[in-house]
């Protein structure tokens, strides 16, 4: 900002303090003489001049930008935290790792739920496999017993003691899908009133389907077995056996036991020959006890 303005002084008084100055006359000149004013656009007159003149001409200095507004104050609070706790938030980064780790635990866990329900899956497969194949075996090959038949008989003796037998049997299989295969077996016997007479086993013996074969039986007298005393007239024994049979076709096998019991009237045991009156075998399945 300019400073104040000082009153013009009057030019006497210029006067009086220069000694030197011309006449009084060249003082008081008329005013058409003075010399004119700078006009604007000449050059700017020196700063003291400019102090200490008259404003005649309008001011040439740009208008000044209005002050700033004033920058309010930003309050500040205190916040005190214990010693004790520690406020943290981690980086989203952890986060991300966290659930990187958290993928591969689900998959094995997927995997093993994954692997239990094949596990279940082959073996309900296997357990209707296997109700199949029993329904098979039961339903459709269902075993018939076996027939048997008493074709011939014999008997050796020594001074009315028993030696042996030999006796010869007609094995038939009735059942036309299933072969069967004898096991050999030693559950053969042949009595009198419930007396021993003899014992042997039965041979190995495979049969196919609705097959038929004669099977020998050699049984050896018991110990101090004797003819009985009616044996001129018919005699009644029934012969005994218990086997070991397997019906199946193919890999199918089914076990099974058969009990056969023969029941025939014979003449003439103290001859060469011995004369079969009536015969009649009866066979049926059993149940075989584990050992």
């Amino acid at each position: 900002m300019e400073g104040p303005r000082l009153p013009p002084q009057p030019y006497a008084a210029a006067d009086e303090d220069k000694p030197d100055d011309p006449p009084s006359s060249a003082v008081h000149r008329p005013s058409a003489s003075l010399p004119a004013l700078p006009s604007a656009s000449a050059t700017p007159s020196p700063s003291h001049w400019r102090k200490h003149s008259l404003n005649f001409s309008p001011s040439l200095t740009p208008p000044r930008p209005p002050p700033p507004e004033p920058i309010p104050e930003v309050e500040t609070y205190v916040v005190q935290v214990p010693r004790d706790q520690v406020y943290w938030v981690p980086p989203p980064e952890h986060a991300k790792i966290a659930e990187r780790r958290r993928k591969p635990e689900k998959a094995k866990k997927g995997g093993c739920c994954k692997r239990l329900a094949w596990f279940l899956f082959v073996l309900i497969v296997l357990g209707i496999i296997a109700g199949v194949i029993a329904l098979v075996v039961n339903f459709v090959f269902r075993p018939v017993p076996p027939l048997f038949t008493i074709e011939n008989f014999a008997v050796k003796t020594q001074k009315s003691r028993i030696l042996s037998f030999d006796i010869t049997l007609r094995a038939e299989n009735p059942t036309s899908n299933m072969g069967v295969d004898y096991m050999q077996s030693a559950g053969v016997s042949i009595s009198y009133k419930n007396k021993n007479l003899g014992r042997g086993r039965f041979p190995k013996l495979s049969q196919s389907a609705s097959g038929s074969d004669k099977v020998r039986l050699k049984l050896d007298g018991s110990k101090n077995a004797s003819l009985p005393p009616e044996s001129k007239q018919p005699v009644k024994l029934v012969l005994t056996a218990d086997l070991d049979a397997k019906y199946g076709v193919g890999p199918l096998k089914r076990n099974k036991g058969v009990t056969v019991t023969c029941y025939v009237k014979v003449k003439g045991l103290d001859a060469k020959k011995v004369q079969i009156v009536s015969e009649n075998c009866e066979s049926e399945f059993i149940v075989i006890k584990k050992k």
